[in-house]
């Protein structure tokens, strides 16, 4: 019996029971600050609704989720209903109107949404007939030395290129082995286009098949137009490549 690795995940999971307590408290804490309760947006003034976008763009199948909620009179403010003729659009398709129990009232598109060269407009009608727009172009991220194998247990330095899209905050390397289990590291800033991958941290992951993915984001102000504009998170989990990890074995 190895008693150094039983040791770790014991502790592992006594670390993993306190991190989802932990969790659970800050999405209570979360909730209670932002109101669960629904009016209509028809009955507000149109410069004081909050909106809060989220995009997730998947290149390898050219679509994305969007995702929109409305607020009166800032993010912690009652959830909104959008009634007609106010709408909220992604790439030309309408969101549809869900609630959350704890959440209220958001839009979502019911099925893959297409995006085509990596780009999603949202488009917000209000009650008025005003149109605001907001378009975010992803680009593209590809790893620049493409390697065959990759070795666990060492540090790797994996650098990458970015072109067009609108400049985005940071990005994300997503490693994930044959036994779907995964790690995610951020490159040191969005000017320095590398990966540092520690060696201590790979040496988990299992020997086989590997596939590594660049994920990028990108949080935006949605200040136009209104009183209290908003925010939008927008991501893309770009094309992923497959490599062989391989382990050198100590005798």
């Amino acid at each position: 019996m190895n008693f150094s690795h039983e040791y770790h995940n014991s502790k592992f999971t006594d670390m993993s029971k306190n991190l989802l307590g932990l969790s659970i408290l800050i999405a209570v804490v979360f909730t209670a600050c932002q109101s669960n309760e629904t009016g209509n947006s028809k009955d507000v003034a149109q410069d004081q609704i909050y909106r809060k976008y989220e995009v997730s763009i998947d290149e390898a199948t050219a679509t994305a989720s969007a995702s929109a909620v409305f607020r009166f009179a800032g993010d912690n403010g009652t959830t909104l209903v959008l009634s007609s003729p106010a709408k909220i659009k992604a790439n030309g398709v309408d969101l549809l109107q869900g609630t959350l129990l704890f959440g209220g009232t958001y839009y979502r598109n019911e099925g893959p949404l297409g995006c085509p060269a990596n780009k999603v407009e949202l488009e917000y009608t209000d009650k008025d007939g005003n149109i605001l727009t907001e378009l975010f172009e992803a680009g593209s991220a590809t790893f620049q030395q493409q390697q065959d194998t990759f070795h666990l247990g060492e540090t790797l330095s994996i650098p990458f290129s970015f072109s067009g899209g609108d400049p985005v905050d940071n990005f994300e390397i997503l490693i994930r082995d044959k036994e779907n289990r995964s790690l995610s590291f951020y490159a040191e800033s969005n000017t320095d286009k590398f990966f540092q991958i520690p060696g201590t941290a790979t040496d988990t992951l299992a020997k086989g098949e590997l596939e590594l993915q660049i994920i990028s984001h990108k949080r935006k102000d949605l200040d136009n137009h209104s009183n209290l504009g908003g925010t939008a998170d927008f991501s893309c989990n770009f094309k992923p490549i497959k490599v062989v990890a391989v382990k050198e074995e100590v005798n």
